[in-house]
């Protein structure tokens, strides 16, 4: 498992710019992750990455 659960993630900056997001479960291929207090999508693996302040 590459992301925990609860994990903040900055989401594809090409359709998503300066958005976090959190994760909320991880499957085989995608991670689902909510942000905007509302919003869910799963996005690649590959396409998230690690928050840091």
């Amino acid at each position: 498992m590459e992301y925990k659960v609860g994990e903040l993630v900055l989401l594809p900056e090409t359709k998503y710019p300066g958005v976090i997001g959190s994760v909320i479960s991880e499957n085989k291929s995608e991670i689902l992750v909510r942000f905007n207090g509302v919003q869910q999508l799963y996005f690649k693996k590959a396409d998230l990455q690690k928050y840091k302040k």
